[in-house]
C-alpha cells in the first residue's frame, strides 16, 4: 500500500529529472586523434538567454583538456573563454602541464569521437594583413570553424603557432 502511495512522487521526479536538453557537438568526416586516456572535460553550452556559458570545474592539472563545445555557438563568442584557460593551463606555477587542449567533435564517417588539438594556434582577433593566412569569420558555428581546422589538418598536431585569424 505504501508504495502505490510513493509510485506517483517518484515518476514525477523521474520525468522532471529527464528533462534535460541534448548538448549537439560538432561534426567532421575524418578523425584527428582517435583517443584520450586522461582527459578533462570543459562544457561550453548555450543557456536559456542564447550567449555561452562554461563549466570549468572539471579542470585538472597534467591532464589533456578537452572543449566540448555547442556546435551552433560562433566562435568569437567562446574564443575569449578558450584562450584564458589555455593561458591558465600553461602558467609558470609549481608543476609544468605538458598535455594538450583539444576540441572534441564526432567522427562521422568512423561514428566515433575524435579530438582536434588546438594549444599549438595562436588565435588573433584582427583582421589580418596577409593573405596566406587562416582566416575565419567570427560569427561562424563552432562546427563550421572545426570542420575547415580538420579538412586542414594531417597529422595529430598543426605546427606550433600556427596563427588563426578570427575577426
Amino acid at each position: 500500500m505504501k508504495i502505490i502511495k510513493f509510485l506517483p512522487l517518484t515518476m514525477i521526479l523521474l520525468l522532471a529529472s529527464c528533462g534535460k536538453n541534448e548538448m549537439k557537438i560538432s561534426r567532421a568526416d575524418k578523425t584527428i586523434v582517435p583517443e584520450l586516456i586522461k582527459q578533462s572535460p570543459i562544457y561550453i553550452i548555450k543557456d536559456d538567454a542564447g550567449s555561452a556559458s562554461i563549466n570549468e570545474n572539471n579542470t585538472i592539472g597534467n591532464t589533456d583538456w578537452v572543449f566540448s563545445v555547442e556546435s551552433n555557438l560562433p566562435i568569437g563568442e567562446i574564443l575569449p573563454d578558450v584562450q584564458r584557460l589555455i593561458a591558465k593551463k600553461y602558467a609558470e606555477g609549481m608543476h609544468s602541464d605538458n598535455k594538450k587542449v583539444y576540441f572534441l567533435y564526432i567522427d562521422t564517417v568512423a561514428n566515433k569521437t575524435a579530438y582536434l588539438p588546438i594549444d599549438g594556434l595562436e588565435f588573433i582577433t584582427e583582421k589580418p594583413t596577409d593573405s596566406l593566412t587562416l582566416r575565419f569569420d567570427k560569427n561562424i558555428s563552432t562546427e563550421k570553424f572545426i570542420q575547415e581546422m580538420v579538412k586542414i589538418t594531417t597529422a595529430d598536431t598543426l605546427p606550433q603557432k600556427t596563427k588563426v585569424f578570427i575577426y
